[in-house]
């Protein structure tokens, strides 16, 4: 079902189909393309609703930006602890907290790039690959959630405004929060959650399997069993994964040498560090930062 909704007129026009993908608005006359199907009026006027509320939080947020610090200011940079906050209060299934996090995240991306859509795309993909590496429900198939992500990619991708961008975003974190909540069903739940805290609080030293094990209360071949089998992958390999996400933001957003991120993120030495992070993104560390991180981290070696 799409639904064309204008603000002067409230008016509302439903056409006959099923669902479509994406949604956006601005100010004044909004449109929005339900995700989900949707079984009446009542419905798109909760979409509409909720797309307001959207838009409406983030642009309080800049006006507060824009008060604190006036129209013209050095860009502070990536708000690298909302991001954390964000994913922290993901993983506790906070989505509330979560989304106030990421409006504050858009929010400053949105005030310090104005007029810089491409800048805000760039962030805004690192930032659903991130959130998709929590998103994890063994109930669905792999290749299903590899596909919802795939196409949050392309519509941010597709995105022309700053309005798309905030509704792609607040969609990927309520699917999120939706899968890990459905994730607490499956047996050792909470097991595997403790642990997942404990590697992304500790990811960045050297942690073995019988420590992140003790933490969650299992033997350690039990505990490596489980993982694979709910995470999708063994826990080396996850270990790597999230050295490698970690790496790549610290190419862009810091001047530190190779030599000093690999000791940052936990690689033996500068030529591991550099064999495991092409193993994930295809590409060697130095090409990626002149590159100005234009790839996606997400291979599977």
């Amino acid at each position: 079902m799409t639904v064309f909704w204008n603000s002067q007129r409230s008016t509302i026009l439903i056409r006959k189909t099923k669902k479509t993908v994406d949604f956006f608005s601005n100010a004044n006359n909004t449109c929005v393309m339900c995700n989900n199907d949707i079984s009446g009026k009542k419905d798109c006027q909760e979409t509409i609703r909720r797309t307001t509320q959207q838009q409406e939080a983030v642009a309080k947020l800049i006006e507060k930006l824009k008060t604190q610090y006036g129209e013209k200011t050095e860009n502070p940079g990536y708000p690298l602890e909302k991001e954390k906050l964000l994913l922290t209060a993901l993983r506790k299934g906070d989505v509330d907290e979560a989304k106030k996090e990421l409006n504050e995240i858009l929010a400053t991306l949105l005030f310090f790039n104005a007029g810089q859509i491409k800048h805000v795309q760039l962030r805004a993909i690192e930032l659903v690959v991130l959130i998709s590496r929590i998103d994890i429900n063994p109930v669905k198939t792999g290749s299903i959630s590899m596909e919802t992500n795939d196409n949050n990619l392309k519509m941010i991708q597709d995105a022309k405004t700053s309005e798309e961008l905030i509704g792609i975003l607040h969609q990927t974190v309520d699917r999120a929060a939706d899968n890990i909540s459905s994730f607490r069903g499956i047996p050792h739940a909470a097991a595997l959650r403790k642990a997942e805290r404990f590697i992304m609080e500790n990811f960045t030293r050297k942690i073995s399997l019988n420590e992140i094990a003790r933490v969650a209360g299992l033997s350690p071949s039990y505990f490596s069993t489980i993982f694979k089998d709910e995470m999708g992958e063994n826990l080396s390999k996850y270990l790597n994964r999230q050295r490698v996400e970690k790496a790549s933001r610290l190419l862009l957003e810091t001047d530190m040498s190779l030599t000093e991120i690999a000791s940052c993120c936990c690689f033996e030495d500068q030529s591991w560090f550099s064999k495991i992070f092409k193993a994930y993104t295809g590409i060697s560390p130095g090409k990626y930062r002149n590159q100005g991180g234009n790839i996606v981290v997400g291979n599977n070696p």
